[in-house]
């Protein structure tokens, strides 16, 4: 048993700064990226007898990242009722004047372009160019096939040049 536990501290070791990247530019902030972290590796510990030694360790830690996320999102999700919407019909039109202080740096441009996507290209992208992982084994995170990760990854691409200067995504 503790050598259970110290090969599982090993493993943390190992993949707790790419869990914690995932999940950062996933959710955008620090303390919610920390408790996705944690999260991830609790249910992975519980999970560790169906682990299927078969598919890469941190393949299967992204997808309980993935799910983790999608679960998160859905319980912080505003409900708001059809005469809510009604009366703040022209809400999305508000300017902040101080919006363009954020797009300053490079970085946050293109951290605040990718939150613009889907979760599902933002996904792609950050699994293909932070994490370095290729279509297949993105494919097994996501669930997807090679074809259409590459389609999802052509797509998101192509979204990006059109938010960000020519430079930024070359």
């Amino acid at each position: 048993m503790a050598g259970d536990a110290e090969a599982f501290g090993a493993l943390y070791d190992r993949y707790v700064d790419a869990v914690y990247r995932y999940a950062y530019y996933r959710v955008r902030n620090e303390a919610d990226a920390e408790d996705v972290t944690s999260e991830v590796f609790f249910k992975a510990l519980r999970a560790m007898p169906r682990y299927e030694p078969r598919q890469p360790f941190l393949a299967w830690l992204y997808r309980i990242a993935r799910n983790a996320i999608i679960d998160r999102a859905r319980r912080q999700r505003p409900q708001l009722t059809f005469e809510d919407a009604l009366a703040h019909a022209d809400g999305d039109q508000v300017v902040d004047p101080d919006d363009g202080l954020d797009r300053l740096s490079d970085s946050q441009a293109l951290r605040d372009a990718i939150a613009r996507l889907t979760p599902l290209q933002q996904d792609v992208i950050i699994l293909r160019y932070l994490e370095g992982l290729d279509t297949k084994a993105i494919g097994r995170i996501i669930g997807r096939r090679d074809g259409t990760v590459r389609g999802i990854e052509f797509r998101a691409l192509g979204t990006l040049r059109q938010m960000l200067p020519r430079e930024a995504v070359s």
